[in-house]
């Protein structure tokens, strides 16, 4: 049998061999990088765009429903109100879609200063955020929340959240505002101040969209109905 023979190894054929693995190794690596197709710029943007849109979404949908939550939780809670300027302070008993405060426009949302308090109610459900200064006055939410406002057109309905608004027929600088708590099809819920039983009540109201009756929209007798206030 023959015996084989081991040829020694130099040190010189050791690194030149060494080297030789290391150029194999780093060729491939360049070859696999070459042939990966690169993500392209515009798809990480769109990405980061649709998670930050996402993020609005959830959050604008978060507003709308606590505004909405705020609104029930008025209609269904006792509330503190006055029956005399300086009289004591006394609690509503909710009854079903009607919370009566008593009948003198002295009540917690406007601090018991006796005057008209729709746009009081509107406020507080929006948690005075967004609101339009001296908010107090309802024809403040039409004329001064800039591009939010939305004059009526049929085609072009509320969101919960947002505050419908009316105008007197009377006199333009007087009117109502409601906050709408649903919208199904072309019916319209609002939860409104200083309205209902008496006139001084939280209560709820559903309209017809397309009403025909003076110049359509959600109607009211002796008003005109100008459009609504976005929430966001």
């Amino acid at each position: 049998m023959a015996k084989s023979t081991t040829m020694p190894v130099s040190g010189n054929t050791r690194i030149v061999a060494l080297a030789l693995s290391a150029l194999l190794v780093g060729g491939l690596a360049v070859s696999q990088a070459q042939a990966a197709p690169a993500e392209p710029a515009s798809a990480t943007a769109t990405a980061a765009t649709g998670e930050k849109s996402a993020a609005s979404a959830s959050a604008l949908a978060l507003t709308r429903q606590q505004i909405v939550a705020r609104a029930e939780h008025a209609l269904k809670t006792p509330t503190k109100y006055r029956t005399a300027k300086n009289g004591p302070i006394k609690l509503s008993t909710p009854k079903g879609n009607n919370n009566y405060l008593g009948g003198h426009n002295l009540n917690v949302y406007n601090n018991y200063n006796g005057q008209s308090w729709c746009g009081h109610f509107a406020a507080a459900m929006w948690d005075k955020q967004g609101v339009p200064a001296k908010y107090e006055a309802s024809q403040r939410w039409r004329t001064h929340v800039g591009n939010r406002f939305h004059p009526y057109r049929v085609n072009r309905l509320p969101q919960p959240g947002d505050v419908l608004v009316w105008t007197n027929t009377s006199n333009s600088a007087f009117g109502h505002v409601g906050v709408v708590v649903s919208v199904k099809g072309r019916s319209v819920t609002t939860i409104e101040g200083n309205a209902g039983a008496g006139t001084d009540s939280v209560t709820r109201r559903t309209y017809s969209w397309d009403d025909k009756r003076a110049t359509g929209g959600p109607y009211l007798p002796s008003k005109k109905f100008a459009g609504f206030a976005s929430a966001r």
